[in-house]
């Protein structure tokens, strides 16, 4: 028993893992993908935006899918999907390919991390799931991170098209592994995680979005987040990638290695910025305008970077920014504590639906932003700057709609 459910984290958390290097590939790659595909800024825009309007879409009637049909199914049907997207997207030689390619990928990687917590659910005592939660979060980041440095060298031993392929072939073999060792609930009606006697059962839909739409902190945290992660992912996601490589010059391996320094930040600090919201500031609203205060600094910083000069110094800018930023899952836990237990998964899914749409629609809007100014990814540092300074006064932006959420700590 205690060794499949093992086997089950280690599977779901490597399907998440894999999910978020799909999310910050392009950032690499951007410059292959306008070249080999013949892209503008706006088209580039698009592409990476793809991935995350479907993402976003797909998160309206997950949660009452996963709870009737079942995580392990609605997985692996959506795993099918994306290793779909994948091939499409490493075979195409045009925008539409490309673009019906990478919204696939969003769709199929959808649900690798709300069915993972769904199985926890399942398996684990309810005293262990915020620790691992907070476990699977950290390890799937490790994603991101495999989407710098490593891959630039697979890419420059495989290509990009060599190496998507290779990447739809991993997801294939956990797909496999799923199937075979995954299990919505354990055998052993004895070792059945069941409901808490005291919790409440979860109300009607349309009563908790009603409770959800009328409460003035859901729209405040909500648009917060669709402009503090709108920022984050589509500079890490897509234009870091352009900025360093086609802007400043640095080589593909340079590019990742610095690019490397934001997704080792993200990991360290997300569990610093719970630690610093549950036993410094006892607050969730002051950690979240804090480290948006401070993200909104160091894009401002960017926007004014010129040159190659001293890497080192770009890098841990790039390591503050990507710090800070993973303080955004702070707001998860405070739309939860705002709103009544029996309707927190529908909170979260909620707030989640805006996360992922600001990435979207930042990603595509600054690829236009882009190509009016320049036309092209090199001829000009300005484009570059006027797109991270959209970015700070968008961080500055949700600090203002943050100060307007009630805390949800009641001594603070």
């Amino acid at each position: 028993m205690k060794s499949r459910r093992w086997i089950l984290f280690a599977i779901c958390t490597s399907l998440f893992l894999i999910s978020l290097f799909y999310r910050a590939s392009n950032a690499i790659i951007a410059p292959d993908l306008s070249r080999d595909l013949n892209l503008e800024p706006h088209d580039l825009g698009l592409l990476g935006a793809a991935f995350f309007y479907a993402f976003a879409l797909i998160q309206l009637p997950l949660g009452p899918i996963l709870d009737r049909v079942g995580a392990k199914t609605t997985m692996l049907f959506l795993n099918v999907v994306a290793i779909c997207g994948t091939l499409i997207f490493a075979s195409t030689a045009s925008l539409a390919g490309g673009v019906l390619g990478r919204a696939l990928l969003g769709v199929g990687m959808a649900a690798n991390f709300m069915g993972t917590l769904k199985l926890l659910t399942r398996w684990f005592e309810p005293e262990k799931f915020a620790s691992l939660s907070g476990s699977v979060l950290a390890l799937g980041t490790l994603g991101s991170l495999a989407a710098t440095t490593p891959l630039a060298l697979m890419v420059q031993s495989l290509g990009w098209r060599g190496s998507f392929y290779a990447l739809a072939g991993l997801n294939f073999l956990l797909i496999i592994c799923l199937f075979l060792f995954v299990q919505d609930r354990p055998f052993d009606k004895q070792a059945l995680i069941t409901r808490s006697p005291n919790q409440k059962p979860s109300l009607p839909l349309a009563v908790s979005i009603k409770r959800l739409f009328s409460n003035w902190s859901f729209w405040a945290i909500s648009f917060s987040l669709f402009l503090r992660y709108g920022s984050f992912a589509s500079i890490q996601s897509l234009w870091a990638g352009p900025f360093l490589i086609e802007y400043l010059g640095f080589s593909h391996v340079t590019a990742g290695n610095i690019l490397l320094m934001m997704s080792i930040a993200f990991i360290l600090g997300s569990p610093t910025g719970g630690m610093l919201s549950d036993r410094v500031f006892r607050s969730r609203k002051r950690v979240v305008i804090l480290a948006s205060c401070i993200t909104a600094v160091t894009v401002f910083m960017l926007s004014k970077w010129q040159g190659t000069f001293y890497p080192p110094l770009l890098g841990c800018l790039f390591f503050v920014f990507g710090f800070f930023a993973s303080f955004n899952q702070v707001s998860y836990a405070h739309i939860k504590e705002l709103m009544p237990e029996e309707m927190s998964g529908t909170a979260m899914t909620g707030i989640n639906f805006f996360t992922m749409l600001g990435a979207g629609i930042f990603m595509h809007g600054l690829g236009g932003v882009i190509k009016y100014i320049s036309g092209d990814l090199t001829q000009n540092g300005h484009a570059y700057s006027t797109a991270f300074l959209i970015c700070s006064v968008a961080l500055f932006g949700s600090v203002g709609l943050y100060l307007t959420t009630r805390d949800s700590k009641k001594w603070i």
